[in-house]
This record gives C-alpha cells, structure tokens and sequence, in this order.
C-alpha cells in the first residue's frame, strides 16, 4: 500500500513539474568546417547584427551558450510583450573538421492584464510561444555566415 502511494505522489509532482518549464521548438543550422571560436564569434555577430544584446550571466562560452536580453515590443491593443534570442552550438556533436551544430529559439512573453501594462512587474509577464518570423529571419543570416559555401 505505501508503494502504490509513493508511485502516486511521484507521478502528480512529476506532472505539477511539468506544468512549470516551457517547451521551446529549437530551430538548427549547421557552420562549415572551422574552429569553435570561429563558429561562436560568428553566432555573436549575427546576434548582434540582429539587434540582439548579449545578457552576460547568461553566456557562456565554454559551454557553447549564447543568451541576449529581453527587447521590448508592442503587440496589439497596446499591450507590451517583449522577445530574446537563446543559442546553444552543440560541442558534443560537432568538431573543427565537421562543422557545429547550432540551435536557437526566439522566446516571446506578453503582459496578459492590462491593468499592468503600463509598468509590468517580472510576475507580469507570461509566455506568448516562439517569434517564428524573427527565428527564420536570424536562421537565414546565420546560415550566410556560417554555413559551407557551395
């Protein structure tokens, strides 16, 4: 009997968690061969070639890991929303001889009630999906300065 409840309670934490996290849709270009610091360098300048603002605490090098700060917008009836780019170039599955795999994913939010749309609080903004225009937008740059010359 305590068996079944501990699987119980797992199973209901495990899906209350699952509420929390937002699925992204990552989108994926691959760089000709070079080195990572050339693949990287070349992520950052169509970032911010873009208008995309690197968020510091949030990049790492190392690691392969670009995020940019959120950048305001207006959407419809006047309501705020706002968007940033994340990008990963994948260490594990690319080399200096193959290329690098890079994903990304342009994150949107917007401020759902209107009552604080005029100065929206961070427990304001809720997600609003994935910019898809913007995300082709930056994957075609990314691909004219990264990827093989044919």
């Amino acid at each position: 009997m305590k068996s079944a409840l501990r699987l119980l309670l797992s199973f209901l934490a495990l899906f209350s968690l699952a509420g929390c996290g937002t699925i992204s849709d990552w989108r994926e270009a691959k760089s000709a061969p070079m080195s990572f610091g050339d693949c990287f360098d070349g992520l950052i300048f169509v970032a911010n070639s873009t208008g995309f603002t690197a968020d510091v605490t949030a990049c790492d090098r190392g690691l392969g890991l670009w995020q940019s700060r959120w950048k305001l917008r207006q959407l419809g009836l006047n309501r705020p929303g706002r968007y940033r780019l994340r990008a990963e170039v994948l260490l594990d599955e690319g080399s200096t001889a193959k290329g690098w795999p890079i994903r990304y994913v342009i994150e949107q939010q917007k401020v759902k009630d209107l009552r604080h749309s005029l100065d929206p609080r961070d427990e304001d903004w809720s997600s609003d999906g994935q910019d898809k225009e913007t995300e082709a937008i930056f994957g075609e740059k990314l691909v004219r300065r990264l990827s093989p010359k044919v």
